[in-house]
């Protein structure tokens, strides 16, 4: 029983990561339907198929557009170590090998959508290379020490071919792989029995690395951990529902309800309630005997007031998740391109504030992967480069790349304006350095852009 099970061991640690691990993937789940469309249905008192359907397609989804306009400009493009300018070409290396180009961009969107994603560090196999991991945040829990270190890791994940579940336990000392089995309690650890492994592995093993291989990358939009799309929630059904409402009235509007005078209303026989005399619909024809019959309609509902709020409501979600309103309004018009990079502006703030929550993780799982090398690397201080988030024409680019770079006292060098201004990689930037050495163009940005001597510009 859990309660016989010693505090630190992989009982007890197994029930309590669990049921953390557990409550966490619910709430993932929930912020990831709604990025991918899959909204709660509007609420209306008919229950007819005609508001089944208007329901249906009511919703605006901008909570999945603010994600991905937020993901789209945080990417890492090199990795520094100790005071070298230059990124380093090993951590560069094994990031490559490890396609963790596709996998950062994976953990960035999942922690700006879920909090919180992990990255894990697997030893050195065949190749001698250790490798980098997205983890899905609704897999992977980590625990820490009261001094934030990180003392234990659980992975749950099911095969999709056999149905099982299987999981696995990181401590510092020893890697524990189980199999679920059997019905009951989902936590109990007397469901987890060791896993059957290839080749006449043990299940028990000593931890390689000796260290938790897991690392957390924590979105902080307020100095706690919180989804990007947590303040979105209300608005986003509240515009739903306003969109609903437009439907209604649109799908009514269309063929409005009709009135009539001066002719006989029959009545049930057997209860006396009047029986509507026409079947009324876009194909029929109204018509009745006397000089007295009239016939009409209502005025339509005017759509405007509610449409003025629909833009309300994005306009509103554009402010609180600080994205341009041109990415959520189509009316936006007389913006200059100085005004334009103002709106945009809070956005890259934004994303500047949010990779300090995601680079002690990125940083902490390449020194890993040094010492799991034995290199000494993994003792220095280990920088993550991000891309440019801003975005400039190529012309404003080049021509400030240019003035700083050049005249008798230059203001950055070379370097830091390929980085800054031309938003090269750092593999951009050696195959560039080595053109300029192979022609004799030289460091000099002015001749790489001077057409008389660069046929290439």
């Amino acid at each position: 029983m859990l309660e016989d099970a010693p505090v630190g061991s992989p009982k007890w640690w197994l029930r309590r990561l669990d049921e953390e691990r557990t409550r966490r993937a619910e709430v993932y789940a929930a912020y990831r339907e709604l990025v991918e469309d899959i909204h709660p249905l509007p609420e209306s008192t008919e229950t007819s198929q005609k508001f089944a359907r208007m329901a249906g397609l009511s919703t605006t989804n901008l909570m999945g557009l603010a994600a991905e306009a937020t993901a789209e400009r945080m990417s890492v493009e090199g990795i520094r170590i100790g005071d070298e300018p230059e990124a380093d070409k090993d951590a560069w290396r094994i990031w490559k090998d490890s396609d963790f180009d596709a996998g950062s961009d994976e953990a960035i969107a999942a922690a700006l959508i879920c909090e919180r994603s992990f990255v894990s560090v697997s030893p050195p196999k065949g190749d001698g290379n250790p490798r980098l991991n997205y983890e899905d945040p609704s897999q992977v829990v980590l625990a820490y020490s009261p001094e934030g270190e990180r003392i234990a890791a659980l992975k749950v994940f099911g095969d999709e071919w056999t149905g099982d579940t299987f999981g696995t336990l990181y401590t510092p000392g020893y890697v524990v792989r189980m199999t679920q089995r059997g019905e009951g309690d989902p936590f109990s650890p007397s469901r987890w029995l060791a896993r059957q492994m290839p080749n006449g592995a043990q299940a028990v093993t000593k931890n390689p690395l000796g260290e938790v291989p897991f690392f957390e990358l924590q979105n902080r939009p307020l100095g706690e951990i919180r989804s990007e799309l947590a303040p979105l929630v209300l608005p986003q059904r509240l515009l739903n529902q306003t969109m609903f409402n437009v439907q209604a009235i649109a799908e009514y509007g269309a063929f409005r309800q009709k009135w009539a005078t001066g002719i006989e209303v029959p009545r049930d026989p057997a209860t006396g309630e009047p029986i509507a005399p026409y079947a009324a619909n876009i194909a029929s024809l109204f018509v009745a005997e006397g000089a007295d019959a009239k016939f009409g309609d209502f005025n339509a509902t005017d759509l405007k007031p509610h449409l003025d709020l629909a833009r309300e409501i994005a306009g509103h979600m554009a402010r609180i998740s600080r994205l341009p309103a041109t990415y959520f309004l189509t009316d936006v018009s007389n913006v200059g391109a100085e005004t334009l990079a103002l709106i945009v502006g809070g956005l890259v703030a934004k994303c500047q504030r949010r990779v300090k929550g995601y680079e002690p993780g990125l940083e902490g799982a390449i020194r890993l992967a040094f010492k799991a090398l034995g290199d000494a690397r993994s003792k220095a201080r280990i920088e993550v480069k991000w891309a440019e988030m801003e975005t400039r024409s190529m012309a404003q680019a080049a021509d400030a790349a240019v003035k700083l770079t050049t005249g008798d006292n230059p203001v950055i060098t070379p370097q830091t304006a390929q980085e800054k201004w031309l938003g090269m990689s750092q593999t951009e930037r050696d195959r560039d350095a080595a053109w300029r050495l192979e022609n004799g163009a030289g460091a000099d940005l002015a001749a790489i852009f001077n057409p008389d001597t660069n046929p290439v510009a």
